[in-house]
């Protein structure tokens, strides 16, 4: 009796072990990496889309956007990754902190020069934040002379940049207060521009500092 005993306590355990393995396995599987969309966003086997947190890679249209697609594609492509800090988009996304094995892909991306922060609310803002710096003073990705234009092989001098913070969009004629300090970001959207007709055209407006 005790015999059998033993033995049926041996096959629970064996089955429950089976069954913990088993789905352990289906949900480990369900984050595998299927499809990278962009060089911040890719989607998941489960059918999850998943955005990097606290990284904004260049638009695949735009200088870089090739570039940081193909980087994010070598690093988790096919690969089962680890979600940490989720966080509901507005467009259906997740965004998240992603690691692979003990390695932040967040971190990676702003460190190879691939994208900017969005400086959102997580734990690893600090360690990103000198990440994109590390990139941004050695010139690496997008603030290399790829995306960097300093200057116009044409005649087409006008400079349209970017506020940042605001997202407004000024041009600059030679004769502007800050002409000589803005530098084309074309992984941004920023350009040269041929005339202020052209610039109006484009959603940019005359900045404050011109006569």
């Amino acid at each position: 009796m005790q015999k059998l005993f033993n033995f049926i306590l041996i096959l629970i355990t064996f089955i429950s072990l089976s069954l913990n393995f088993y789905f352990y396995k289906t949900l480990t599987e369900q984050n595998r990496v299927v499809d990278v969309v962009d060089g911040d966003t890719f989607q998941l086997k489960s059918g999850k889309r998943v955005r990097l947190l606290g990284v904004d890679a260049p638009e695949y249209n735009r200088c870089g956007g090739a570039e940081a697609k193909k980087f994010l594609e070598s690093k988790v492509m096919g690969k089962i990754v680890t979600i940490k800090e989720e966080q509901q988009e507005t467009f259906g996304r997740s965004l998240a902190l992603v690691y692979l094995n003990k390695n932040l892909i967040n971190e990676m991306v702003l460190k190879s020069g691939w994208g900017r922060p969005d400086y959102r609310k997580n734990s690893q803002r600090d360690k990103l934040t000198s990440a994109y710096h590390y990139a941004k003073n050695n010139q690496l990705g997008i603030f290399s002379s790829l995306c960097r234009d300093d200057n116009p092989l044409t005649n087409c001098i006008i400079k349209g940049n970017i506020d940042k913070n605001t997202y407004q969009k000024f041009y600059h004629l030679p004769n502007c207060k800050h002409y000589n300090e803005i530098v084309i970001e074309k992984d941004i959207g920023e350009r040269y521009f041929c005339s202020e007709e052209e610039a109006q055209k484009a959603g940019f407006k005359k900045a404050s500092g011109c006569p």
